[in-house]
């Protein structure tokens, strides 16, 4: 268990881990989400995480077998076999819907074959556009923040951000990557496949953006909130928000 994962997400899926004891594999009921990434070098980094807790591995290339158990009638348990280098992995689908089962053992397998090119219709766009969607999202929000602190704004409405033309066209720009990185914070059994601009738009989340700016105005709401988001916010309501939050992105990337 090392590293830490790449943004560069390809594929990720609701998955819990199984535990290997005295021969016997157990299922672990924490929820979890299982997501994979590819680095420069080639080496493919996969993510368990389950609430605050997060496991990293290194998947290197040729070095790591991949199967369903064959023994599982369901076909939803995965092995990472590692060989003598350490103990094998298993882990049990916790997606809904087995429809999309196919789409996620592939994309994991192919990205641990020797050709690299294998993996490279996933996300060989991925980076560029990845750029160009975020820097789009922080001109906007920082946009914001200088109409704020220009005294042309007390305050901004979160529902009206969320729902923005400007953020919908940043989120287009990528879909896959953004909804890779929103699908663990999404209701459960959403398909990981589907587009991330119908959640964004859905009545529900406005609501849900409604409910979270009137308690970032509170100042109990607000320092709950940022403590929640590992936040350094500095004042109360959306814009401080938005402003830690950023803050936290620029510090991650630098």
């Amino acid at each position: 268990m090392k590293g830490v994962g790449s943004n560069n997400c390809f594929i990720q899926f609701r998955a819990g881990k199984m535990l290997l004891t005295d021969g016997k594999v157990v299922a672990d009921t924490r929820r979890g989400t299982l997501s994979f990434s590819k680095e420069s070098n080639g080496v493919v980094k996969m993510t368990w995480v389950s609430g605050s807790h997060a496991e990293h591995y290194d998947l290197p290339l040729g070095q790591v077998k991949f199967s369903r158990v064959d023994t599982c009638t369901t076909g939803r348990v995965l092995l990472f076999d590692f060989g003598k280098a350490q103990p094998p992995l298993f882990f049990w689908m916790q997606e809904k819907s087995t429809d999309n089962d196919n789409t996620y053992f592939s994309a994991v397998e192919n990205s641990l074959v020797q050709n690299p090119s294998a993996i490279g219709s996933l996300h060989t766009h991925t980076s560029p556009l990845t750029d160009q969607a975020r820097a789009r999202l922080e001109g906007y929000f920082a946009s914001a923040l200088n109409n704020v602190r220009g005294g042309r704004e007390q305050d901004v409405d979160l529902v009206s951000i969320v729902g923005s033309a400007k953020v919908v066209d940043a989120l287009r720009a990528d879909p896959d990557y953004f909804m890779c990185r929103l699908h663990p914070f999404l209701p459960e059994g959403t398909d990981s496949t589907s587009g991330i601009v119908e959640h964004v738009i859905n009545p529900q989340v406005s609501a849900a953006a409604a409910s979270l700016g009137l308690v970032l105005q509170t100042p109990d709401g607000f320092r709950e909130l940022c403590a929640a988001f590992h936040v350094d916010g500095k004042k109360t309501g959306v814009v401080g928000f938005i402003s830690g939050l950023l803050k936290r992105v620029k510090k991650r990337d630098d």
